[in-house]
Protein backbone atom coordinates (compact mmCIF):
# COMPACT_ATOMS: atom_id res chain seq x y z
CA UNK A 1 0.00 0.00 0.00
CA UNK A 2 0.98 3.51 -1.00
CA UNK A 3 1.45 6.39 1.29
CA UNK A 4 0.67 9.86 -0.57
CA UNK A 5 2.00 13.10 1.12
CA UNK A 6 2.09 16.49 0.05
CA UNK A 7 5.14 18.66 -0.05
CA UNK A 8 4.99 22.37 -0.68
CA UNK A 9 6.74 24.01 -3.09
CA UNK A 10 9.15 27.00 -2.65
CA UNK A 11 6.81 29.50 -4.33
CA UNK A 12 3.93 28.80 -2.06
CA UNK A 13 6.31 28.96 0.88
CA UNK A 14 7.45 32.21 -0.35
CA UNK A 15 3.99 33.85 -0.59
CA UNK A 16 2.61 32.33 3.03
CA UNK A 17 6.04 33.93 4.47
CA UNK A 18 4.31 37.50 2.89
CA UNK A 19 1.33 37.32 4.37
CA UNK A 20 2.35 36.41 7.47
CA UNK A 21 4.63 40.10 7.56
CA UNK A 22 1.75 41.47 6.04
CA UNK A 23 -1.22 40.24 8.70
CA UNK A 24 1.95 41.35 11.57
CA UNK A 25 2.19 44.97 10.07
CA UNK A 26 -1.82 45.53 10.11
CA UNK A 27 -1.99 44.34 13.71
CA UNK A 28 0.85 46.98 15.14
CA UNK A 29 -0.45 49.87 12.89
CA UNK A 30 -3.82 50.47 14.47
CA UNK A 31 -2.04 50.66 18.54
CA UNK A 32 0.77 53.16 16.72
CA UNK A 33 -1.86 55.36 15.63
CA UNK A 34 -3.53 55.14 19.59
CA UNK A 35 -0.46 56.18 20.54
CA UNK A 36 0.07 58.66 18.26
CA UNK A 37 -4.01 60.26 18.79
CA UNK A 38 -3.28 59.95 22.86
CA UNK A 39 0.22 61.83 22.78
CA UNK A 40 -1.44 64.62 20.37
CA UNK A 41 -4.24 65.27 23.02
CA UNK A 42 -1.71 65.29 26.03
CA UNK A 43 0.21 67.51 24.06
CA UNK A 44 -2.76 69.68 23.30
CA UNK A 45 -4.11 69.70 26.86
CA UNK A 46 -0.92 70.81 28.07
CA UNK A 47 -0.69 73.80 25.03
CA UNK A 48 -4.43 74.78 26.40
CA UNK A 49 -3.96 74.74 30.00
CA UNK A 50 -0.61 76.77 29.72
CA UNK A 51 -2.31 79.25 27.47
CA UNK A 52 -5.56 79.52 30.23
CA UNK A 53 -3.31 80.21 33.02
CA UNK A 54 -1.24 82.85 31.24
CA UNK A 55 -4.90 84.20 29.88
CA UNK A 56 -6.04 84.20 33.96
CA UNK A 57 -3.30 85.29 35.70
CA UNK A 58 -3.44 88.39 33.29
CA UNK A 59 -6.84 89.05 33.49
CA UNK A 60 -6.61 88.37 37.57
CA UNK A 61 -3.73 90.73 37.56
CA UNK A 62 -5.68 93.31 35.66
CA UNK A 63 -9.16 92.78 36.87
CA UNK A 64 -11.54 95.53 37.33
CA UNK A 65 -14.87 95.35 38.09
CA UNK A 66 -18.08 96.69 36.27
CA UNK A 67 -20.35 96.43 39.04
CA UNK A 68 -20.64 95.56 42.53
CA UNK A 69 -23.40 93.89 44.92
CA UNK A 70 -23.68 93.24 48.65
CA UNK A 71 -25.52 90.99 50.10
CA UNK A 72 -26.38 89.77 53.56
CA UNK A 73 -27.05 93.25 55.20
CA UNK A 74 -29.74 95.73 54.73
CA UNK A 75 -31.00 98.86 56.17
CA UNK A 76 -28.53 101.61 56.43
CA UNK A 77 -25.66 99.19 56.93
CA UNK A 78 -26.18 98.06 53.63
CA UNK A 79 -26.18 101.08 52.13
CA UNK A 80 -22.79 102.08 53.79
CA UNK A 81 -21.32 99.05 52.38
CA UNK A 82 -22.56 99.64 48.79
CA UNK A 83 -21.15 103.07 48.74
CA UNK A 84 -17.99 101.43 49.93
CA UNK A 85 -18.30 99.27 47.15
CA UNK A 86 -18.84 101.54 44.25
CA UNK A 87 -15.68 103.34 44.46
CA UNK A 88 -13.81 100.15 43.65
CA UNK A 89 -15.66 100.08 40.31
CA UNK A 90 -13.69 100.50 37.22
CA UNK A 91 -10.20 100.65 39.11
CA UNK A 92 -7.73 97.68 39.73
CA UNK A 93 -8.80 95.28 41.86
CA UNK A 94 -6.43 92.55 42.94
CA UNK A 95 -6.70 89.48 45.68
CA UNK A 96 -4.70 91.61 47.74
CA UNK A 97 -7.21 94.06 47.41
CA UNK A 98 -10.15 91.80 47.92
CA UNK A 99 -8.37 91.07 51.08
CA UNK A 100 -7.88 94.79 52.28
CA UNK A 101 -11.65 95.38 51.79
CA UNK A 102 -12.32 92.80 53.72
CA UNK A 103 -10.14 92.84 56.93
CA UNK A 104 -11.18 97.19 56.26
CA UNK A 105 -15.02 95.69 56.37
CA UNK A 106 -14.64 94.06 59.75
CA UNK A 107 -12.66 96.65 61.75
CA UNK A 108 -15.01 99.31 60.76
CA UNK A 109 -18.25 97.39 61.19
CA UNK A 110 -17.65 95.06 64.53
CA UNK A 111 -21.09 93.97 64.07
CA UNK A 112 -20.68 92.16 61.01
CA UNK A 113 -19.71 88.72 62.44
CA UNK A 114 -18.23 87.48 58.52
CA UNK A 115 -17.74 89.38 55.08
CA UNK A 116 -16.58 87.58 52.24
CA UNK A 117 -15.13 90.13 48.69
CA UNK A 118 -15.08 88.06 45.68
CA UNK A 119 -14.40 88.78 42.31
CA UNK A 120 -16.14 87.73 39.32
CA UNK A 121 -13.63 86.85 36.58
CA UNK A 122 -15.97 86.05 33.66
CA UNK A 123 -18.96 88.63 34.87
CA UNK A 124 -17.05 91.36 36.14
CA UNK A 125 -18.49 91.78 39.09
CA UNK A 126 -17.52 92.42 42.56
CA UNK A 127 -19.17 90.58 45.24
CA UNK A 128 -19.42 91.18 49.19
CA UNK A 129 -21.37 88.93 51.24
CA UNK A 130 -21.37 90.66 54.73
CA UNK A 131 -22.87 88.06 58.08
CA UNK A 132 -24.43 90.09 60.65
CA UNK A 133 -23.83 89.45 64.47
CA UNK A 134 -26.63 87.67 66.63
CA UNK A 135 -27.20 89.51 69.84
CA UNK A 136 -28.49 87.84 72.54
CA UNK A 137 -28.52 90.52 75.40
CA UNK A 138 -28.06 94.26 75.13
CA UNK A 139 -25.62 95.82 77.68
CA UNK A 140 -25.55 99.49 79.34
CA UNK A 141 -22.15 100.61 80.47
CA UNK A 142 -21.62 102.88 83.25
CA UNK A 143 -21.36 105.39 80.72
CA UNK A 144 -24.63 104.97 79.26
CA UNK A 145 -22.98 103.66 75.74
CA UNK A 146 -24.62 100.51 74.69
CA UNK A 147 -23.22 97.00 73.55
CA UNK A 148 -24.25 93.95 72.55
CA UNK A 149 -23.28 90.35 73.03
CA UNK A 150 -23.62 87.66 70.44
CA UNK A 151 -23.62 83.94 70.58
CA UNK A 152 -19.95 83.90 70.21
CA UNK A 153 -19.62 86.04 73.63
CA UNK A 154 -18.24 88.67 71.80
CA UNK A 155 -19.01 92.01 72.59
CA UNK A 156 -19.74 94.58 69.91
CA UNK A 157 -20.81 98.23 68.87
CA UNK A 158 -24.31 98.87 66.63
CA UNK A 159 -25.25 101.69 66.02
CA UNK A 160 -28.10 100.36 63.51
CA UNK A 161 -29.80 97.39 65.59
CA UNK A 162 -32.76 95.91 63.81
CA UNK A 163 -35.83 98.25 65.16
CA UNK A 164 -37.83 94.87 66.24
CA UNK A 165 -34.88 93.73 68.00
CA UNK A 166 -36.05 92.23 71.41
CA UNK A 167 -33.19 90.86 73.71
CA UNK A 168 -32.82 91.23 77.50
CA UNK A 169 -31.33 94.02 78.88
CA UNK A 170 -28.30 93.85 80.83
CA UNK A 171 -26.32 96.61 83.14
CA UNK A 172 -22.48 96.13 83.39
CA UNK A 173 -20.18 96.68 86.43
CA UNK A 174 -16.63 97.12 86.13
CA UNK A 175 -14.41 96.98 83.61
CA UNK A 176 -15.99 95.53 80.32
CA UNK A 177 -13.64 92.98 78.00
CA UNK A 178 -14.02 91.87 74.44
CA UNK A 179 -15.29 88.98 75.39
CA UNK A 180 -17.46 87.88 78.26
CA UNK A 181 -17.68 84.13 79.47
CA UNK A 182 -20.03 81.96 77.55
CA UNK A 183 -20.89 80.83 80.83
CA UNK A 184 -23.03 84.08 81.00
CA UNK A 185 -24.56 83.30 77.64
CA UNK A 186 -25.82 80.30 78.60
CA UNK A 187 -27.38 82.22 81.45
CA UNK A 188 -29.23 84.32 79.06
CA UNK A 189 -30.55 81.70 76.70
CA UNK A 190 -31.31 79.27 79.62
CA UNK A 191 -33.20 82.48 81.23
CA UNK A 192 -35.39 82.62 78.08
CA UNK A 193 -36.57 79.38 77.68
CA UNK A 194 -37.24 79.26 81.23
CA UNK A 195 -39.48 82.28 80.70
CA UNK A 196 -42.41 81.44 82.44
CA UNK A 197 -40.09 80.90 85.87
CA UNK A 198 -37.59 83.74 85.03
CA UNK A 199 -39.15 86.66 83.32
CA UNK A 200 -36.78 88.99 84.61
CA UNK A 201 -36.64 93.03 84.53
CA UNK A 202 -32.93 93.24 83.66
CA UNK A 203 -29.92 91.88 84.50
CA UNK A 204 -27.11 93.00 86.49
CA UNK A 205 -23.22 91.58 85.52
CA UNK A 206 -20.19 92.81 87.51
CA UNK A 207 -17.26 92.03 85.03
CA UNK A 208 -14.90 92.83 87.66
CA UNK A 209 -16.01 90.02 89.94
CA UNK A 210 -17.34 88.34 87.84
CA UNK A 211 -20.84 87.73 89.43
CA UNK A 212 -24.58 87.81 87.83
CA UNK A 213 -27.53 88.99 89.87
CA UNK A 214 -31.28 88.77 88.02
CA UNK A 215 -33.87 91.88 89.12
CA UNK A 216 -37.41 90.48 88.57
CA UNK A 217 -40.20 92.87 88.19
CA UNK A 218 -41.68 92.20 91.48
CA UNK A 219 -38.61 93.34 93.43
CA UNK A 220 -37.32 89.70 93.45
CA UNK A 221 -33.23 89.07 93.12
CA UNK A 222 -31.77 86.03 92.42
CA UNK A 223 -28.15 86.21 93.36
CA UNK A 224 -26.43 83.78 91.26
CA UNK A 225 -22.92 84.33 92.38
CA UNK A 226 -19.85 83.78 89.49
CA UNK A 227 -20.63 83.37 86.11
CA UNK A 228 -20.40 79.41 86.24
CA UNK A 229 -22.58 76.27 86.00
CA UNK A 230 -25.18 79.08 84.53
CA UNK A 231 -27.24 76.44 83.13
CA UNK A 232 -27.81 74.23 86.48
CA UNK A 233 -28.36 77.87 88.52
CA UNK A 234 -30.90 78.93 85.78
CA UNK A 235 -33.12 75.64 85.98
CA UNK A 236 -32.62 74.86 89.76
CA UNK A 237 -33.91 79.03 90.45
CA UNK A 238 -36.71 78.27 88.07
CA UNK A 239 -37.77 75.30 90.18
CA UNK A 240 -37.82 77.59 93.41
CA UNK A 241 -39.68 80.31 91.93
CA UNK A 242 -42.13 78.10 90.67
CA UNK A 243 -42.15 76.70 94.49
CA UNK A 244 -42.43 80.02 96.00
CA UNK A 245 -45.45 81.01 93.98
CA UNK A 246 -47.32 79.39 96.76
CA UNK A 247 -47.01 81.09 99.64
CA UNK A 248 -43.26 82.37 99.93
CA UNK A 249 -43.60 86.11 100.94
CA UNK A 250 -42.38 88.90 98.13
CA UNK A 251 -40.06 90.70 97.50
CA UNK A 252 -37.22 87.63 98.27
CA UNK A 253 -33.46 86.70 96.94
CA UNK A 254 -31.87 83.44 95.70
CA UNK A 255 -28.21 83.34 96.53
CA UNK A 256 -26.49 80.67 94.81
CA UNK A 257 -23.15 81.53 96.29
CA UNK A 258 -22.60 78.32 97.94
CA UNK A 259 -24.17 76.50 95.17
CA UNK A 260 -20.69 74.39 94.80
CA UNK A 261 -21.35 72.50 98.78
CA UNK A 262 -24.96 71.56 97.53
CA UNK A 263 -26.85 74.88 99.03
CA UNK A 264 -29.02 77.59 97.71
CA UNK A 265 -30.67 80.39 100.14
CA UNK A 266 -33.97 81.87 100.13
CA UNK A 267 -34.49 85.10 102.42
CA UNK A 268 -37.07 87.54 102.48
CA UNK A 269 -36.10 91.48 101.41
CA UNK A 270 -36.71 93.35 103.95
CA UNK A 271 -39.36 96.96 102.89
Amino acid sequence: MKNYYYRPSASTLGRKKKIRKKASFSYLKPILFFFVFISLCFASYLGATKAYRAFSASRLANWKPETAVVSGVDGALLKEIQAIANKKVNTQFTIKSAMALQETLLKKYPQLRKVAVKRGLLSGQLKIEAQRRVPVAKFVLPNKSVRFIDQDSSVYVDPNPAPDLKIPFVELEGVVPEKLGGEFVDLVESSLKLKDQLDFAFLRFNASADSVRMHMPDGCIINFGPAKKMRQKARRAAQIEEMAKEGFPHPHELDFRYFDDGKVFLRQIAH
